[in-house]
């Protein structure tokens, strides 16, 4: 088996062409459904983010993984595939724990030390599990990941001071309106619009309006602020003369904001309009910038307010991947453990090695027992000897008395299920 990773990141993949690779949920869950029915492919996990689209995969040594990839993206996006292509790094073996906990300590994020990672992982992890194609390595991988992300934020500062897109994006608008006397439209409901919702208020907007597609929704989300209006998505075009400030981040596979639809309302605009798109794909339509009244950054143009931030924690770099290092080498040292032979060839010992303490236990009984009542002898001893080899299995099942089993007893009892109880029909002939 070998341990991989394809990456394609903020990093060298520019928002207009890494938007083509954004996979929605509904992909993702259909992808991981294809990669379960191939036997080659063990544990999968798809990560999708605003700047990253990731894929981990636990397969066959011999496995064609790049050919298989390439086969899947083409069904959903034939454009993406040349992108893919061009843009993606690729990790093998110990390199993906690497790579992966760097990730989860936010030293791989746009926004040095960022913390919505690792709320993005456990996501990924989890639509993994429910697909069934998280297991053994993926259960330890991923649980060591979410140990680094918490040990290097509480014992570094890399999380010190402005540490997402979010207030990026904020602190982008303050240096081009003065937001106490600006009315401000935010499109969208999701966590970096819940994000964003705080941090303008913090600046105490004069207005602040979210639009969604589900009001209700929007409404049950924002309660909790008294100085903030919900609308829904289609009233957008009644606010666009009035406002001084539209940030976008919603989960839409096409433009919420179209130049064609706008134009004609834009145009008539005498005060320029500042918008903020941080969404991926893009909620905005980039021709939208042809207006005169228009001033529109994209995700990717955050990169320079974001770098200077990041000076100021870069000291905190050399630390962070001390964590990373520490948690890499327990990770390659259990990881290596895993060569079959060495398992075999132990769990050979240790069931002859029961058996014949067992024989030698019994061996007195069988010859008292000079042929009188043999097969109840035998089956005192059979069961003497099953209860023996069940014992460890057992105990670990039932480990936790009666609270919720563990991802790792769930796993066990699968692979228990197919190790010997799908055999019992050909154990009982």
């Amino acid at each position: 088996m070998k341990l991989i990773a394809y990456s394609v990141t903020h990093h060298n993949c520019p928002i207009k062409l890494r938007e083509k690779l954004s996979l929605s949920a509904d992909r993702r869950k259909s992808i991981l459904r294809k990669m379960h029915t191939n036997r080659s492919v063990s544990e999968a996990l798809l990560l999708q983010t605003c700047n990253r689209t990731e894929v981990y995969l636990y397969v066959k040594k011999n496995f064609d993984c790049t050919k298989f990839l390439s086969r899947l993206l083409t069904t959903f996006n034939p454009d993406s595939l040349s992108i893919w292509k061009k843009y993606h790094r690729f990790y093998e073996g110990l390199d993906v724990v690497r790579h992966l906990f760097e990730v989860a300590a936010g030293l791989d994020s746009q926004v040095l030390g960022e913390t919505q990672i690792l709320a993005q992982l456990k996501s990924a992890y989890t639509e993994s599990i429910n697909a069934r194609m998280s297991r053994i390595v993926f259960h330890r991988l991923f649980h060591s990941a979410f140990r680094v992300g918490k040990d290097v934020r509480a014992k570094t500062k890399i999380a010190a001071g402005p540490v997402s897109v979010a207030l990026a994006a904020v602190e982008l608008a303050k240096k081009e309106i003065k937001l106490q006397s600006s009315d401000v439209l935010l499109i969208g409901a999701g966590k970096n619009a819940q994000l964003l919702a705080k941090y303008l208020l913090k600046s105490k907007p004069k207005s602040l309006t979210i639009a969604d597609r589900t009001p209700k929704k929007a409404y049950s989300l924002f309660a909790k602020y008294a100085n903030i209006t919900v609308i829904p998505l289609r009233n957008i075009s009644d606010y666009l003369t009035r406002i001084d400030l539209l940030i976008s981040s919603t989960a839409s596979r096409k433009p919420v904001l179209t130049y064609q639809s706008v134009k004609n309302i834009l145009t008539v605009r005498k005060k320029p309009l500042l918008i903020i798109d941080i969404a991926v794909p893009r909620d905005i339509d980039p021709e939208i910038s042809r207006l005169k009244s228009v001033r529109l950054y994209n995700i990717d143009d955050l990169k320079k307010l974001v770098k200077t931030g990041a000076k100021k924690r870069s000291a905190e770099i050399i630390n962070a991947k001390a964590v990373v290092n520490e948690f890499t080498d327990k990770f390659a040292a259990w990881f290596l453990s895993l060569d079959l032979a060495p398992v075999i060839s132990k769990l050979n010992q240790m069931a002859h090695k029961l058996a014949e303490d067992h024989a030698a236990r019994y061996a007195k009984e069988f010859a008292k027992a000079n042929g009188d009542n043999i097969e109840d002898r035998l089956k005192v001893f059979a069961e003497s000897l099953s209860k023996k080899l069940l014992h460890s299995p057992i105990s670990f099942l039932r480990q936790n008395g009666t609270t919720e089993p563990t991802s790792e007893q769930l796993q066990a009892a699968d692979l228990l299920n197919k190790i010997f109880l799908s055999e019992s029909k050909e154990l009982r002939k």
